[in-house]
C-alpha cells in the first residue's frame, strides 16, 4: 500500500473531505484551535493556499509509477487549496527517515512522507503508525500522532482474547483514523502479476508475500 503519513489539523480535516491516498502528517503545535475547520473557514483559499512539503521517491519497494502518481496528488490537493512542494529523494534515504520521523533533520522540514508498506497484520497496517508510543525511535509513527482515542482502541485490541471483540476494536481504530485523516490513502498495490498458462495452483496473496509451495508447472 502507498500512504502519506499528516501535518496540520487544517490539512487533516481538508484531506478528510478529499480522501484519496496515504500520507503521514506530523501534528501542528499552533493550529489546535482550528481542528474542525475547513481550509476556507480557517482563512485559506485560492489566494492563500496551505503550503506543504511532501517527501517522495521515484522508485523503490514495489512502487509502480510513483512520480506521476505523486504529481497527480499534487494537482488534486491544489483543488483543495494546498500548495504542495514535492521533495524527491532517493528511496533508501526516504525509508531511513520514515523510521527517524518528521522531527529528524533528514526530513528536510517535510510535512508529510509518502511510503509504500506491507499490511500483513494489524500492527504493520495500523498500530505502528497510530499508537503514540510507536513514535521514533520505537517504530513508524513518523508524524508523532498522539490521539488518545487511537491509543485506547489499540490497547483494547491488544488486551482482548475474544477474536470478535479484537476485530471490532481494530475496525473502530481504522474508522477513527480515516475520520481523522491521519493518512491520505493513495493506492493499494497488491503486486499485479503476469503468469504463464503453464503455472497452476498459484494463489494471489493480499500482500507481497507469495506461498510457492502449492505451485505446479505443466508441460
Amino acid at each position: 500500500m502507498s500512504m502519506m503519513s499528516a501535518p496540520s489539523a487544517i490539512m487533516r480535516r481538508a484531506c478528510a473531505s478529499a480522501r484519496s491516498g496515504a500520507m503521514n502528517w506530523p501534528p501542528s503545535e499552533n493550529e489546535s484551535g482550528v481542528i474542525f475547520r475547513t481550509p476556507i473557514t480557517a482563512g485559506y483559499g485560492p489566494d492563500k493556499p496551505i503550503k506543504a512539503k511532501i517527501m517522495i521517491t521515484t522508485s523503490g519497494s514495489g512502487q509502480m509509477l510513483p512520480l506521476p502518481m505523486n504529481e497527480y496528488l499534487q494537482q488534486a490537493l491544489a483543488e483543495c487549496y494546498f500548495d504542495v512542494q514535492l521533495d524527491v529523494i532517493e528511496w533508501n534515504t526516504l525509508f531511513t527517515n520514515w523510521r527517524r520521523g518528521a522531527k529528524d533533520p533528514s526530513a528536510n522540514g517535510a510535512n508529510a512522507t509518502n511510503v509504500t508498506y506491507a499490511a500483513m497484520d494489524p500492527f504493520f497496517a495500523m498500530v505502528r503508525f497510530l499508537q503514540s508510543g510507536m513514535a521514533p525511535p520505537v517504530s513508524n509513527n513518523w508524524g508523532y500522532i498522539n490521539n488518545p482515542k487511537f491509543d485506547e482502541l489499540v490497547m483494547k485490541a491488544r488486551q482482548s482474547f475474544d477474536p470478535a471483540e479484537r476485530d471490532k476494536a481494530l475496525a473502530e481504530l481504522h474508522a477513527a483514523s480515516v475520520d481523522d485523516a491521519a493518512f491520505l490513502y493513495v493506492a493499494h498495490d497488491v503486486a499485479p502479476r503476469a503468469l504463464s498458462p503453464k503455472i497452476k495452483n498459484f494463489v494471489q496473496p493480499k500482500s507481497w508475500f507469495v506461498d510457492l509451495s502449492p505451485i505446479t508447472l505443466t508441460q
